[in-house]
């Protein structure tokens, strides 16, 4: 049975998100479900527009599930808090434990602001820990903290736009600990990245798409040949109508993404960091 694949979608975004979801929903195995779990600001014409897409996409409200949420962490302050103040919380909390109470397992998670722009289904039905590489290392936290203090392992520039995960590495102990220490949320709109990062971590080897099949980075000219997807991050957002009506394949015929295996960053990898922060050529 095809894995359950989620996106978490607000208001703001629905003109982007009703040309970027007919995409993915061409990407999924015909029974495959999809499920949209709203941050709090979804309409009734909204949830009515979305529905329509298709008959195997539903929607998750926070109305529906605030209640069973806050009871699952009850016992952990951190993640509450954090849950109040944060709606990516929302992706990093709220998704995951719905998966486990649906009987666990594996699920893909992908941004609205991805374009899929040939069909490679097997981004939606990994058997692995996979997820998206970005063009740096973006984190919430100072690297050397990271490597040296916690002393934690760190998938070399991860991105959580896009990712397979199974549920039995994720671990509500470790996220309330992170969340509870002074120095994870130096930048915030990166903490639930950072977050989903260490849990991919602490689970053991993942991989990752080839960077030039599924494009992630801020300088981007536009699809090539060989592209597959494009998240659009920094500026590249003003982007999903243009380069959503590229023709570049034929929506129907699948492709096969290629895959890599993913590595940890290292102390080495910290220092060409540093020097590169301070040196004279940019």
């Amino acid at each position: 049975m095809a894995q359950t694949v989620y996106t978490l979608l607000c208001q703001r975004d629905l003109p982007m998100a009703l040309v970027t979801l007919p995409k993915i929903l061409q990407c999924l195995e015909p029974q495959q479900q999809f499920v949209i779990f709203d941050d709090g600001t979804f309409t009734e014409s909204t949830i009515q527009v979305l529905t329509e897409l298709s008959e195997n996409l539903s929607i998750v409200t926070r109305k529906q599930r605030d209640e069973e949420v806050n009871q699952a962490l009850s016992k952990y302050p951190n993640c509450r808090k954090y849950r109040d103040e944060f709606p990516l919380a929302f992706k990093m909390l709220d998704i995951p434990l719905s998966v486990i109470k649906n009987g666990g397992g594996r699920y893909t998670f992908t941004d609205s602001d991805i374009i899929y722009l040939k069909n490679g289904r097997d981004y939606f039905n990994r058997d692995v820990n996979t997820y998206l590489k970005t063009d740096a290392i973006k984190l919430s936290i100072k690297l050397q903290d990271g490597l040296l203090k916690h002393k934690w392992k760190i998938p070399m520039r991860f991105n959580s736009g896009y990712f397979s995960f199974d549920v039995k590495d994720f671990d509500l102990d470790f996220i309330n600990h992170y969340l509870g220490l002074p120095d994870v949320r130096n930048m915030p709109w990166l903490s639930e990245q950072t977050c989903w990062a260490l849990l991919f971590g602490r689970a053991g080897k993942s991989y990752c798409p080839k960077e030039n099949e599924f494009v992630c980075r801020e300088k981007f000219e536009g699809p090539q040949a060989d592209t597959l997807a494009i998240h659009l991050i920094g500026g590249l957002k003003n982007k999903y109508v243009e380069w959503s009506a590229v023709n570049i394949h034929s929506e129907a015929e699948l492709v096969k993404p290629s895959f890599e295996v993913s590595r940890n960053i290292t102390l080495i990898d910290w220092l060409i960091k540093v020097a590169r922060r301070h040196s004279p050529i940019k």
